[in-house]
């Protein structure tokens, strides 16, 4: 079987992490960028207002010649120099003059004078920006979207939030599409539930809607930057996808970043402004169109350097140097936008688009709805981190660290190289990501080593040598100190446990019976919820159903909170004064460790109306390779998991709990198990000799928490819950048995006795698949049982069952009726014994490709058959005084 599935939930968790932290720790600045993004693309509509009276005229007979109109501002202006003349494009439209009026302004700034282009007067004066002809308010919301006017500093935060935010599209994109969902929602919000399931239903198809925009944003933006654009104007340029220009005697700047380098000069001589005319119908006759800026020479020059200036469609940005030399003007040079080598032609597009131009108000409302919606999609994210938070905590756990562990070298170095360049291409993201690896392997570290010693997947506690070297010398300062304190309390926490021995509390966070150490005994139910009435047969409707649903869970919740502690259960609702409270079954004997923990199948939520609320994981098992289920033995809507140390103990609760489903459900099937661990206190046995359980994590542990604790993309009702998966699996003992002593343990990968790899070290190491055995071969079989499994995301917690024969009356011993001599049993055989497996998992998912990967290559198949199958969502735990699954009621 390929590992894949294996790599891909891998690669899955990393994206994850980083999508995390970016989002919590970049969204600051993407915050910022959007804010002052949005309000740049509102810019527009609100300078044309604020200066409609210097850009707008009212529309007279017939326009006056460009010269008297530049003559006016001279006249009124005899000091300041006029540069370059912008014609009024459009009937209603000012004729801008550019002019030095000795004010010393920021970079690309340019006093312009506007000319009402039919009388000749003067409108008034203001500042113009770039090619873009951005007036003051416009130009200071770009600088504030840019640098917020922190200057070059400044230019850090947008570079750092550009850099950041095709990350942080491109890996929302790929965990969007990959996430597993039900009934749609991928390119519309579907919002069901509550919590963050119902939020991230609205952050992911806004988010997959923005993709494209944000990415077109990002790449564009880029270019602006202060270290990242250096390294994209070396790559245009080793490509040659610069924007070409024209030469004049008098140099006038072009290019794509206009907007940011403005044209100016040192004067225009009076007669050049006498030619002004001229130049400009020499212009429009070679086909100039559009608006145009004519920039004059300077001193004695004689070329005008005309300019086609729209970057809206259709894009007119054509060149053309005049040349008056010969005393009438003569088109000396010309560069037709179409002549441009097309990727300059795209770069000029882009940067339109990016600037709200190219599409004019079209495009100004794009940029505006995008950029609201990258604020809802920040402000969705902190909510969900702060929605997926533990309860009693502040925020939202991060993912779990160490996914690059569990990835092949190759593919490590792989991200690594691709991290590596770029980071290079763009340093602010490469010198970020660089700080939070370090900041991460930091804490990481601290929590290390401010904690007791890991655990490692068996739950065996390690410590590294290093950390071994430096507590020894700590050990033996205070270790006679520790001794004494731990005899001084030994007594009193003694005395603390006896005084309620042998309880397990009900209420907390999780429910119990899934990090509590496994009990002697087990009895797995599993109900149907009653779709009729009792007594009368009237169907229930979905509302009758959740209520029945409710008052169930409500009732089992205090019945098993009572018999946890030791305590006579409330009186069930369906027994008359005349009847007994409680069964007493175990009366008179210890709680002895008892644990009750619920489940809810798939197909309750349907039932009862209550589908939009359902786990998103929560799906019916399919059928594997090699099962013969039993549909007696299957599914269900509601599970009870009992287990204790006393088999009467919890054979009680259970005859209290059904008591309680009477009208409500109705019983579906039950499986009785037990466990026993070794003197030891080492691993529980199977029944085929081996020790079952030992690549377990410890409860508590980070690994442990990744694996069974469902947060992600669930219900709020449902975030801190679990999957639990049941099988019934039957062992053909009898056959397992003839086997020798290798065989099985190569089955297994194994050794039996010990429960060591074949690899070699302890029980609780990983094997290590590059050892070879005496013959040259894999130690550890690839087909064998440890091979196949053991990296599988889940925690096993089962039992051992055996129900002797089925029919006695057809078996009843082990000897053979087959004519086999050795007086092993054949498969069809009905004796009944085998485990019966539970794992919590954080997805089932995991239990899915794991039970494939067997499927197809465990040689354990060979000995073991499902039978029973189900798989059950398990609520988080209840509050003292609540019951199990009471969010799923609350609206």
């Amino acid at each position: 079987m390929s590992d894949k599935p294996k790599i891909s939930a891998a690669l899955r968790q990393l994206l994850l992490r980083l999508h995390f932290y970016a989002g919590i720790l970049i969204a600051p600045f993407l915050l910022v960028s959007a804010v002052t993004g949005l309000a740049y693309a509102l810019s527009y509509p609100l300078e044309d207002a604020l200066y409609s009276d210097l850009r707008t005229v009212d529309v007279g007979d017939g326009r006056i010649g460009l010269a008297a109109q530049v003559d006016a501002v001279t006249e009124a202006h005899p000091d300041w120099t006029v540069t370059a003349v912008r014609p009024a494009a459009e009937d209603d439209a000012s004729t801008t003059v550019l002019v030095d009026d000795g004010v010393v302004r920021e970079s690309g700034a340019i006093a312009a004078v506007y000319v009402d282009p039919y009388t000749g007067e003067l409108l008034g004066e203001s500042t113009t920006y770039g090619s873009s002809q951005a007036g003051p308010v416009r130009e200071w919301i770009s600088t504030l979207h840019r640098n917020l006017h922190l200057g070059e500093p400044g230019r850090l935060y947008s570079e750092l939030a550009a850099g950041w935010l095709w990350v942080v599209a491109l890996g929302g994109l790929v965990l969007w599409l990959g996430k597993r969902r039900r009934n749609g929602g991928l390119l519309r919000p579907k919002p069901s539930g509550s919590g963050r399931a119902r939020t991230l239903a609205w952050h992911g198809p806004v988010g997959l809607w923005l993709v494209a925009i944000l990415l077109f944003l990002s790449v564009t933006g880029l270019t602006w930057s202060r270290y990242a654009g250096e390294n994209v104007s070396e790559l245009r340029e080793a490509l040659s996808w610069t924007t070409p220009s024209v030469a004049v005697d008098a140099d006038a700047p072009v290019g794509d970043h206009a907007e940011h380098d403005h044209s100016g000069a040192a004067g225009a001589s009076a007669f050049a402004v006498t030619l002004l005319d001229s130049v400009h119908q020499a212009a429009l006759d070679a086909d100039m169109n559009g608006p145009l800026q004519i920039t004059l020479p300077t001193g004695t020059g004689t070329q005008y350097l005309v300019a086609e200036t729209q970057r809206s469609l259709p894009l007119e940005q054509d060149q053309m140097v005049v040349d008056t030399a010969s005393g009438a003007p003569e088109v000396a040079e010309e560069l037709r936008f179409a002549d441009w080598p097309f990727m300059a032609q795209a770069t000029n597009v882009f940067i339109a688009a990016h600037m709200g131009l190219l599409f004019g108000s079209a495009n100004q409302l794009i940029l505006a709805v995008a950029m609201l919606a990258v604020v809802l999609m920040i402000v969705w994210g902190y909510r969900m981190w702060r929605q997926r938070r533990p309860k009693g905590g502040l925020v939202g756990r991060p993912y779990p660290r160490g996914t690059l562990r569990r990835l092949p070298w190759p593919l490590v170095a792989g991200i690594v190289v691709v991290a590596g360049g770029v980071g290079w291409f763009f340093p602010l993201l490469g010198i970020s990501l660089a700080a939070f690896v370090v900041i991460d392997v930091a804490v990481g570290l601290w929590q290390r080593f401010r904690r007791p010693p890991q655990a490692n997947e068996s739950g065996e506690a390690t410590v590294s040598r290093r950390t071994a070297l430096a507590g020894a010398t700590i050990s033996a300062a205070v270790g006679a100190g520790v001794g004494m304190a731990i005899a001084s309390t030994q007594d009193g926490e003694g005395g603390a446990a006896a005084e309620e021995p042998g309880v397990e509390p009900f209420f907390g966070e999780r429910q119990a019976g899934i990090t509590t150490p496994a009990q002697q005994h087990a009895l797995f139910a599993a109900f149907d919820l009653a779709e009729v009435e009792i007594g009368t047969g009237t169907a229930l409707d979905a509302a009758a159903i959740a209520a029945n649903l409710e008052a169930l869970l409500a009732d089992w919740s205090a019945v098993a909170s009572a018999l946890a502690a030791g305590e006579a259960p409330p009186k069930a609702p369906i027994d008359g004064d005349d009847q007994f409270d409680a069964e007493a079954v175990a009366a008179g004997l210890a709680p002895a460790r008892l644990t009750v923990t619920f489940g809810i199948g798939p197909a309750a939520f349907g039932k009862a109306g209550l589908a939009t609320a359902q786990p998103s994981k929560l799906a019916e098992l399919p059928e594997f390779d090699g099962d013969k289920l039993n549909p007696a033995w299957s599914g269900g809507d509601l599970l009870l998991q009992i287990c204790g140390d006393d088999r009467q103990v919890v054979s009680g609760a259970f005859l209290e709990m059904r008591k309680r489903a009477v009208g409500r459900g109705s019983l579906l099937w039950m499986q009785h198990g037990f466990s026993s661990a070794p003197a030891d206190g080492g691993t529980p046995r199977n029944l085929m000799g081996f020790k079952d359980g030992s690549a377990n994590p410890k409860a508590g542990s980070e690994t442990f928490d990744a694996r069974v604790w469902a947060v992600d993309s669930e219900p709020s009702w449902f975030e801190g819950g679990t999957y639990l998966v049941f099988r019934k699996i039957r062992m053909r003992l009898p056959d397992w048995s003839v086997l020798t002593a290798d065989d099985q343990n190569l089955t297994f990968g194994r050794e039996r006795d010990s429960g060591v790899p074949l690899s070699g070290g302890g029980e609780f190491d990983h094997p290590d698949f590059t050892v070879l055995d005496d013959s040259g071969l894999p130690a550890v079989p690839a087909d064998s049982h440890i091979a196949v499994v053991h990296d599988a995301p889940m925690v096993r917690r089962g039992y051992n069952y055996d129900y002797g024969f089925l029919t006695q009356g057809d078996v009843s011993s082990d000897a053979a009726t087959d004519g086999h001599l050795d007086g092993h049993m054949h498969a069809e055989h009905p004796y009944d014994a085998g485990l019966l497996f539970v794992s919590f998992q954080a997805d089932p998912q995991a239990f899915i490709d794991t039970q494939e990967k067997m499927a197809a290559s465990d040689r354990l198949n060979e000995f073991v058959t499902a039978e029973g199958s189900a798989v059950f969502a398990v609520p988080p735990g209840a509050a003292a005084g609540g019951f199990v699954g009471e969010g799923l009621f609350k609206p």
